[in-house]
């Protein structure tokens, strides 16, 4: 073969490898840009606003709301992304399924959102209401202005007969958010409880006044019949007439006297300091006073 010739096919041969090479290389560049903008655009982001309203068609809410992000990975494990706490709430999010937890007072509600390539807004009812809270000794009296201990169960009970804890307070006159249904309170005196059923209605607000139906009682002791009275520490102790075994006292405390509210009924009250001990029965009724005073012997 003429040298012109060969040297003519090496060269058409070279420029077609480098061709080739130069192909390869586009092909390969190419998966690794898709690749690039794959991931510049799961990691953007998209401003999601978060609102809440006690009810369908009531105001949003712009109290202390504390939502829990959380996203909706394959197979539907969720991975925590973050708590924040303020309504409405704007966060930055990236593209995909989301679970919220809004909690407000004592009242939870869970909802999905999917959040895209555009600003979302998502919505949020609790479907709850307000109640305040307070207690009177008898009717016609002022509310009680110490410490309350309150404890509100689940109206219906579960299979095994259970009624369940939704909220706690301790305070004279609670305020507390409840999702809509029916409710049984219970408010723990220092010597006295009283228990009341409660509705709920979304959007509301309730006031409920629970009546303790009690009468103030005032404990001294003396020692022996007619004796001076004792202003050493004694140890009270209150139960019902009915607890014949005096197992199971209504009230105890450590003082040198006192005074107390008992709801209305019959009680048997014993008193004891050191060796000396003495007990006396009476009598409660709702709105009255009186002083009971107990021998020691």
């Amino acid at each position: 073969m003429p040298l012109g010739t060969l040297l003519l096919r090496r060269f058409a041969a070279f420029l077609t490898f480098g061709f080739l090479i130069h192909g390869v290389l586009a092909v390969t560049a190419a998966p690794a840009l898709a690749g690039e903008q794959f991931a510049e655009a799961a990691g953007k982001t998209s401003k999601v606003t978060l609102e809440v309203v006690i009810a369908e068609g009531a105001k949003l809410l712009r109290d202390a709301v504390t939502f829990k992000i959380a996203k909706i990975a394959p197979g539907g494990r969720l991975e925590p992304v973050t708590t924040k706490t303020g309504a409405p709430l704007n966060v930055d999010l990236r593209q995909g399924r989301y679970r919220v937890e809004a909690r407000f007072g004592d009242t939870a509600v869970t909802s999905d959102l999917e959040v895209a390539d555009k600003p979302l807004t998502h919505r949020i009812s609790l479907n709850a209401g307000w109640a305040h809270l307070r207690v009177i000794p008898h009717r016609g009296a002022l509310p009680l202005s110490t410490a309350i201990e309150w404890e509100i169960l689940t109206y219906g009970r579960d299979a095994s007969g259970n009624r369940h804890q939704v909220a706690v307070a301790k305070s004279p006159n609670p305020r507390v958010v409840l999702p809509e249904g029916f409710y049984l309170v219970r408010a723990k005196t220092r010597d006295a409880l009283v228990k009341h059923t409660i509705e709920i209605t979304a959007g509301h607000t309730y006031k409920y006044t629970l009546d303790l139906n009690a009468g103030a009682v005032g404990l001294s002791a003396v020692r022996g019949r007619g004796g001076p009275e004792i202003r050493e520490t004694i140890d009270w102790q209150i139960f019902k007439a009915s607890d014949t075994t005096l197992s199971t006292p209504v009230t105890s405390r450590r003082a040198a006297s006192g005074q107390l509210w008992l709801r209305e009924g019959r009680y048997v009250v014993v008193a004891s300091s050191g060796p000396r001990r003495g007990r006396a029965n009476f009598e409660v009724r709702s709105g009255n006073e009186r002083q009971i005073t107990v021998e020691l012997k």
